[in-house]
């Protein structure tokens, strides 16, 4: 009797307050040399009631396990620089995210960019010269109708929106900003962001070519695009 109430005991639910306890890895990416590790540790903030990542790294016997930066944001994205001396990643804030470039040997970390929007996708160029990203591009939404000007002083509602996407809701983030995600490329060492696709439609998933003079990329360009599921590979040669 006594070993089944210690069993019971054992075995008590899971809490609401638990989920705050859990960690996993996600990200996993191997060095160029195959020696380190460099993934992304998840959890829960009980501060901030939201899930944010941080950047960890360790040889792959098991060593020198540490994380990357010192910095309170979430971490996101390790890319491993062909020559495995540099890992660039995506680090956000309630202001928006950027990209950081680390440095292996020395530890030293640089912000990339100053972007309008938040990043995804970065890939290092085959020279590690260049890194090539997506980010979102706004378009204007349709004017419904002309307001007259706001006396002073006064509280109106907000304006109607005119609506025409597909898709323009996603659960947890509610209204998508309108606009089209596109590829931009920007030097490894710092400058300015070059968008390198145009057009209405949706890009992502940016792959060097071994040559490093083009970006392969997916998208779906055909009319009709938001009701079709295809999404066609294609290569943007911008050398």
């Amino acid at each position: 009797m006594f070993g089944a109430i210690t069993l019971h005991a054992q075995q008590s639910p899971l809490a609401n307050e638990d989920i705050f306890e859990i960690e996993y890895a996600s990200d996993v990416q191997i060095s160029p040399d195959a020696t380190m590790v460099a993934y992304v540790r998840y959890s829960m903030s009980i501060m901030r009631d939201r899930r944010e990542g941080r950047l960890w790294l360790v040889s792959t016997d098991g060593s020198n396990h540490r994380k990357l930066t010192s910095e309170d944001r979430s971490e996101s994205s390790p890319r491993w620089s062909p020559d495995g001396t540099r890992i660039a990643f995506i680090s956000g804030s309630a202001e928006g995210s950027e990209i950081y470039v680390y440095w292996v040997e020395t530890g030293h970390v640089a912000r990339l960019t100053q972007l309008e929007r938040s990043p995804g996708g970065i890939a290092w160029s085959p020279d590690g010269t260049q890194i090539a990203f997506t980010m979102l591009v706004p378009e204007a939404r349709p004017v419904f109708a002309t307001m007259p000007g706001k006396p002073v002083g006064a509280e109106w509602a907000d304006p109607p929106i005119v609506e025409t996407r597909v898709r323009h809701e996603a659960d947890g983030s509610g209204v998508i900003e309108p606009g089209f995600r596109h590829i931009f490329v920007i030097p490894a060492d710092g400058g300015s962001a070059r968008q390198i696709t145009d057009g209405d439609f949706q890009h992502g998933a940016p792959v060097w070519g071994v040559d490093g003079r083009s970006v392969l990329f997916s998208a779906n360009r055909r009319p009709g695009w938001e009701w079709e599921l295809d999404q066609r590979g294609y290569i943007s040669d911008f050398s």
